[in-house]
Protein backbone atom coordinates (compact mmCIF):
# COMPACT_ATOMS: atom_id res chain seq x y z
CA UNK A 1 0.00 0.00 0.00
CA UNK A 2 1.80 3.30 -0.72
CA UNK A 3 0.37 5.36 2.47
CA UNK A 4 3.81 4.31 3.87
CA UNK A 5 5.49 6.38 1.64
CA UNK A 6 3.44 9.67 2.94
CA UNK A 7 2.81 8.57 6.68
CA UNK A 8 5.28 7.99 9.65
CA UNK A 9 4.38 4.38 11.35
CA UNK A 10 2.60 5.47 13.78
CA UNK A 11 -0.05 7.46 11.63
CA UNK A 12 0.19 4.69 8.95
CA UNK A 13 -0.84 2.26 11.87
CA UNK A 14 -3.74 4.44 12.60
CA UNK A 15 -4.72 4.48 9.39
CA UNK A 16 -5.18 0.78 8.86
CA UNK A 17 -7.22 1.11 12.42
CA UNK A 18 -9.67 3.53 10.81
CA UNK A 19 -10.38 2.27 7.92
CA UNK A 20 -11.03 -0.87 6.17
CA UNK A 21 -8.29 -2.27 3.63
CA UNK A 22 -10.07 -2.81 0.93
CA UNK A 23 -11.36 0.55 0.91
CA UNK A 24 -7.51 1.45 1.04
CA UNK A 25 -6.94 -1.06 -1.53
CA UNK A 26 -8.76 1.03 -3.69
CA UNK A 27 -7.11 4.30 -3.48
CA UNK A 28 -5.70 5.64 -6.50
CA UNK A 29 -2.25 7.02 -5.90
CA UNK A 30 -1.86 9.56 -8.56
CA UNK A 31 -5.03 11.27 -7.46
CA UNK A 32 -3.68 11.14 -4.11
CA UNK A 33 -0.76 13.24 -4.79
CA UNK A 34 -2.97 15.23 -6.72
CA UNK A 35 -5.18 16.48 -3.79
CA UNK A 36 -2.45 16.31 -1.70
CA UNK A 37 -0.51 18.83 -3.37
CA UNK A 38 -3.36 21.02 -3.34
CA UNK A 39 -3.42 20.88 0.21
CA UNK A 40 0.14 21.89 0.47
CA UNK A 41 -0.77 24.79 -2.08
CA UNK A 42 -2.74 26.32 0.21
CA UNK A 43 -0.50 25.51 3.62
CA UNK A 44 -2.78 22.76 4.96
CA UNK A 45 0.04 22.03 7.61
CA UNK A 46 -1.98 19.26 9.09
CA UNK A 47 -2.40 16.61 5.95
CA UNK A 48 -1.37 13.85 7.84
CA UNK A 49 -4.75 14.99 9.98
CA UNK A 50 -6.51 15.02 6.98
CA UNK A 51 -5.33 11.77 5.39
CA UNK A 52 -6.81 10.13 9.00
CA UNK A 53 -9.88 11.31 9.21
CA UNK A 54 -10.96 12.40 5.93
CA UNK A 55 -9.18 10.42 3.65
CA UNK A 56 -12.94 10.09 1.34
CA UNK A 57 -11.40 13.77 0.19
CA UNK A 58 -8.78 11.94 -1.91
CA UNK A 59 -11.49 9.87 -3.90
CA UNK A 60 -12.84 13.02 -5.26
CA UNK A 61 -11.42 15.16 -8.62
CA UNK A 62 -8.71 17.64 -7.72
CA UNK A 63 -10.40 20.41 -9.20
CA UNK A 64 -12.86 20.58 -7.42
CA UNK A 65 -11.02 19.88 -3.93
CA UNK A 66 -9.33 23.12 -4.97
CA UNK A 67 -12.81 24.84 -5.87
CA UNK A 68 -13.99 24.13 -2.23
CA UNK A 69 -11.17 25.13 -0.79
CA UNK A 70 -11.32 28.29 -2.57
CA UNK A 71 -14.45 28.68 -1.05
CA UNK A 72 -13.25 28.02 2.27
CA UNK A 73 -11.16 30.21 1.98
CA UNK A 74 -13.94 32.93 0.96
CA UNK A 75 -15.57 32.51 3.93
CA UNK A 76 -13.45 32.34 6.38
CA UNK A 77 -10.88 34.87 5.36
CA UNK A 78 -7.32 34.77 5.23
CA UNK A 79 -6.13 32.84 8.30
CA UNK A 80 -8.65 30.27 6.54
CA UNK A 81 -5.83 27.16 6.60
CA UNK A 82 -5.13 27.71 10.50
CA UNK A 83 -9.03 27.91 11.25
CA UNK A 84 -9.41 24.54 9.38
CA UNK A 85 -6.30 22.83 11.52
CA UNK A 86 -7.98 23.95 14.53
CA UNK A 87 -11.62 22.77 13.46
CA UNK A 88 -11.26 19.99 10.98
CA UNK A 89 -15.60 19.82 10.84
CA UNK A 90 -14.38 22.40 8.17
CA UNK A 91 -13.82 19.95 5.79
CA UNK A 92 -16.75 18.51 5.77
CA UNK A 93 -17.78 21.18 3.33
CA UNK A 94 -14.92 19.56 1.05
CA UNK A 95 -16.58 15.75 0.61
Amino acid sequence: MFFEKYLDTFDYNLLLDNYDNDFLETMDEGNFIQILNVFKKYNFYFTDDIILNFLEIFLLEPEFVERKIIDLQKQLGDNFAYLIGNDLRYLNQIG
